[in-house]
């Protein structure tokens, strides 16, 4: 009886902090993530990047915070360049419009996880926060004559140009509110570390220097992440 005890005693503590462990992946105490992927927004698509944490605060419950960038919301930008083509046209001058807009945001909110085995660690989360836009817009000179009576090489940027003769006036950067909804899953590839594949639906608030309307973006993110 004594050694039945002794070699039950020492299985339990071995396999302690294997059941520890095994717990703190399942319902961790907080993690860490790193994503890129791909953003569609009003009928444009770019790149995005993002890097989120999040720490437990109860069973299978996070509170998240995230800072991302979106490489370029040019639909948010189209309403004031067509604004400045169509208002260039009417003085005599003929333009090509273009240009980025890129945006950094931060949202910070909640992180559901639900249960579901060992394989695979499903989250559903919610946030809001502000995104920062940074409009670069673009006039290639095509047809006519500057006001100032120049005629540029077809093709050339006249943006500068335009902006200093007060033919354009240059939309700042602005920030505006922004909320986030999206899921995803967890995939174990290594103890602690895990592949993630998601999807992120953003709404940001009308800027009126740039557009009437809210500006929606889908992204599907792919990354690493660390539980612990």
């Amino acid at each position: 009886m004594k050694v039945m005890g002794t070699i039950l005693a020492i299985s339990v503590l071995v396999a302690a902090p294997s059941f520890a462990q095994e717990r703190g992946v399942q319902d961790p105490s907080g993690y860490v993530s790193g994503f890129g992927g791909a953003v569609w927004s009003a009928g444009n698509s770019s790149s995005s990047v993002l890097f989120e944490g999040g720490l437990r605060i109860a069973p299978h419950l996070m509170a998240f915070g995230n800072v991302g960038r979106f490489t370029n919301l040019q639909g948010d930008l189209e309403p004031t360049l067509d604004a400045a083509t169509a208002s260039l046209a009417t003085q005599g001058v003929g333009v090509t419009s273009g240009g980025t807009l890129p945006a950094w945001y931060g949202v910070g909110g909640l992180r559901a996880e639900i249960p579901a085995g060992t394989h695979v660690f499903p989250y559903a989360l919610g946030g809001i926060g502000a995104a920062r836009l940074n409009p670069s817009p673009q006039f290639m000179f095509a047809t006519g004559t500057l006001p100032d009576g120049e005629t540029p090489a077809t093709g050339t940027d006249v943006t500068q140009t335009l902006i200093g003769l007060g033919s354009f006036t240059d939309p700042p950067p602005s920030s505006a509110f922004m909320m986030m909804l999206g899921g995803g899953v967890q995939i174990p590839v290594e103890q602690h570390w895990t592949a993630d594949i998601g999807y992120r639906y953003s709404r940001i608030a009308a800027d009126t220097t740039l557009s009437a309307t809210p500006l929606n973006t889908n992204v599907m993110t792919f990354g690493f992440g660390y539980r612990f």
